[in-house]
């Protein structure tokens, strides 16, 4: 069974990366080829920033709960353009792709459409529709229809992640986190479904019932990626050794019960710079990291040392480099937090950290495979979407 656009709502706009002025215009959309008459009317914005100018094309359709393979044509095949994908808000799907005048390019992923995640006050709003979203700096003019060809994929496995604000999708500009640019470095048959959320500590993510949720929803050979460590500090009774290390145990064995793999993080690291002589900081989460390392040992499950990796890329990057891989909240730096830039370079730690891990190296896209946290890449100056919001996510 394969659906196209049939029954989507389509909306283009024109971005302008950065934050500025923003102006909307509502305008009528003509029926493109293979489109039904459900199709509403589009939306056009411009953003007066710095940068490259990207016009965009969103798809959103309602779907049941499960995997989907998404396959998208890039390029205008007309002038030469650059693209990306994204999907269910700001997810980056398809990583930049540069294609030549009078060239297209077809891409595959597999997205998951998640169902209702749970808080404190009980169910959030089912979340049951695929959307999706390309951008390519072409003219307006030259983009063509959007038609994305979208199959359920039930054979595909899951990587689920469970985390804090330094792992979730982070829904508002300029705030970054891991989970959300992961999507992108992953093969199709693998799909990401992230149940982190900011201010989530093992206790209080299990007592919201994510792991329950993630638990009905597991299938054999699934895996699930668990970081945490930021806010389990602050609360008694979790630190090492004590109720943080006694639930990794326990949750590593109920993930096991059900046919399915466990991966360890340890948490990112904090950024901290003597503001006088720059000199780094020690880490703040060493016992954190340390915990996670025992348990993984005892237990026998690999883990990522994204905790020294982030620290170490800290260091070769300096007081001042390393600001810009944090969020930037109006001057203020924000050291626990990161923008898109470092969500991207923490994304490029796990991943390269899963695909040394023999039987999960397929999931990983053979260009993300390795990295090196001392030889960080340049801003990849992803598109902006969403709104920008510069509230701070709960937890530090």
């Amino acid at each position: 069974m394969t659906a196209t656009i049939a029954g989507a709502i389509i909306l283009a706009e024109i971005l302008m990366v950065g934050d500025s002025t923003i102006a909307n215009v509502a305008q009528g959309a003509n029926p493109q080829d293979g489109c039904e008459q459900r199709q509403k009317a589009a939306e056009t914005r411009r953003v007066e920033a710095k940068g490259g100018k990207f016009f965009s094309l969103r798809y959103d359709e309602p779907m049941e709960i499960g995997n989907y393979d998404v396959t998208v044509t890039l390029g205008t095949g007309k002038g030469p353009c650059a693209s990306y994908v994204k999907f269910m808000g700001r997810r980056l799907a398809v990583d930049r792709t540069e294609t030549k005048a009078g060239e297209t390019k077809s891409v595959s992923f597999t997205a998951r459409v998640p169902g209702p995640y749970t808080t404190r006050r009980g169910d959030e709003k089912s979340n049951r529709r695929l959307q999706l979203e390309v951008f390519c700096d072409a003219p307006q003019e030259d983009m063509p229809a959007f038609k994305p060809i979208v199959a359920p994929a039930p054979d595909s496995r899951t990587i689920y992640l469970c985390g804090d604000s330094t792992v979730t999708d982070q829904r508002n500009e300029p705030w970054g986190s891991w989970g959300q640019i992961l999507p992108a470095f992953v093969t199709r048959g693998w799909a990401v479904s992230n149940f982190a959320r900011s201010g989530l500590a093992l206790k209080t993510f299990e007592g919201e019932g994510r792991l329950t949720r993630i638990l009905e929803h597991l299938k054999k050979d699934d895996w699930v990626v668990i970081q945490f460590g930021h806010n389990d500090q602050k609360i008694a009774g979790e630190e090492p050794g004590n109720g943080y290390t006694s639930r990794l145990n326990d949750w590593i064995d109920r993930i096991r019960a059900k046919g399915a793999f466990v991966v360890l993080v340890t948490p990112v690291e904090r950024r901290r710079f003597d503001e006088t002589t720059g000199e780094h900081q020690p880490k703040t989460l060493a016992d954190y990291a340390e915990a996670v390392k025992s348990v993984a040992a005892a237990k026998g499950v690999p883990f990522i040392d994204l905790n020294d990796a982030s620290y170490r890329m800290q260091g070769k990057m300096g007081a001042k480099g390393s600001c810009a891989i944090q969020c930037n909240n109006k001057g203020k730096i924000d050291n626990t937090h990161h923008n898109v830039y470092g969500a991207y370079e923490m994304a490029r730690i796990v991943a390269a950290g899963l695909a040394e891990i023999p039987v999960v190296k397929d999931a990983i896209r053979e260009a993300y495979r390795s990295f090196d946290p001392e030889r960080p890449d340049a801003n990849p100056n992803i598109p902006p979407s969403g709104k920008t919001d510069y509230t701070k996510p709960a937890g530090s």
